[in-house]
């Protein structure tokens, strides 16, 4: 074989082995990049679930507090609903004056 063959593929050779390494460099550099993105990607989804868990709490905390507020306004009205009305509090008035006069008289 002559010398410029080997010349020629010798070449070639760095050629390629210059080619292979700066592929590697880049799949390097894309496997760094691609575990970054995976790392924030999962702190992310584990910030984003706790947020989840705290509204989830919160709003069953909502939920009591509602129920309790439910069942503390049926308590109130069933209460009211035996209090004398504003009506039968002016007919009472009206007896009690009627009354009065025979009071005075007893006296």
């Amino acid at each position: 074989m002559p010398a410029q063959d080997f010349g020629e593929l010798s070449a070639l050779l760095t050629d390629f082995a210059t080619k292979i390494k700066s592929t590697e460099e880049r799949n390097t550099l894309l496997k760094e990049r691609l575990f970054l993105l995976d790392k924030t990607f999962l702190s992310e989804n584990k910030r984003i679930n706790e947020e989840i868990i705290s509204m989830k709490n919160t709003l069953r905390e909502i939920k009591d507090d509602t129920e309790q507020i439910k069942d503390s306004l049926r308590h109130i009205i069933k209460e009211t609903e035996g209090f004398a009305r504003k009506e039968e509090l002016l007919a009472l008035e009206r007896k009690v004056r009627i009354w009065e006069p025979l009071k005075s008289i007893k006296n």
